[in-house]
């Protein structure tokens, strides 16, 4: 039969008791605290972050929500994140792409084209992180940047590089041709004074050969002014530069359709 304990062993249990509980209490205010914290600094952060777990979305914060205009957690909470993928074909790409990386012991980072609930779209930047390398997929973090104003900058300058370079070949253009037009707009006008054209056809076809050269000119022209980089459809799906467009003129005698050669 066991011995009852004694008073002292009662108090030195009630002792070690009151010492486990106070720690208890005391990680619990930390671990609280320190998710106050998390939270703080997830709600501030202006970068999309969430987890998801085999792809079914778990948490996001505010920059996320606001990101993809979701009202409530229904709207994202235990859902798939192929809500948040522009079509079924994106969201089975990307997903394979982040397994692949996985598999070799790299973060995903991509850009894409995200959906939000409302069905607009815009460019974003994506980095997936796994918790779980065994499994990387079962559980794993990631977050979503708007990108939309940089792949603006970026087209902004594409369209300025393609001016620049519009603008230079116009100017080569102009000076090749101007010299030669001149020389032939001279020569032509001293034979039609002169009356060496004889008969009324040749006259005629003299005329029109003007009439075109000085087309050229004003070609020449406005070559001389484009301003923008702006395109018009030519045979086949392809595009060329509309001069009248660029160079802020419009043709009173504008072209019919470009034929094909």
């Amino acid at each position: 039969m066991e011995s009852k304990p004694t008073y002292d062993e009662l108090r030195k249990k009630v002792s070690e008791l009151e010492i486990k509980a106070a720690n208890c209490k005391f990680a619990e205010e930390s671990l609280k605290k320190s998710n106050e914290t998390v939270n703080s600094i997830l709600s501030a952060c202006p970068i999309g972050i969430g987890l998801v777990e085999n792809r079914i979305i778990k948490r996001v914060n505010e920059a996320m929500k606001k990101m993809f205009r979701f009202d409530t957690a229904a709207d994202y909470l235990g859902k798939s994140a192929r809500i948040v993928y522009a079509s079924d074909e994106d969201f089975q790409k990307i997903g394979k792409f982040i397994f692949n990386q996985f598999k070799i012991g790299k973060e995903a980072v991509l850009d894409t084209t995200f959906k939000r609930k409302d069905g607009t779209t815009f460019s974003g930047h994506l980095k997936v992180n796994t918790l779980y390398p065994p499994d990387p997929m079962q559980r794993a973090t990631f977050t979503i940047s708007d990108i939309s104003w940089r792949k603006q900058a970026e087209l902004e300058l594409l369209q300025t590089e393609k001016l620049q370079a519009v603008v230079e070949m116009a100017g080569a253009v102009c000076h090749e041709m101007n010299q030669p037009m001149q020389v032939a707009l001279v020569q032509l006008a001293e034979c039609l004074v002169m009356d060496e054209f004889e008969t009324e056809p040749v006259k005629q076809k003299a005329e029109n050969i003007r009439q075109q050269l000085n087309a050229l000119r004003e070609m020449s022209r406005k070559l001389m002014h484009i301003t923008k980089y702006e395109t018009r459809d030519y045979v086949k799906g392809e595009k060329i530069i509309d001069i009248d467009k660029s160079s802020g003129t419009m043709n009173p005698y504008p072209a019919g359709p470009a034929s094909e050669s």
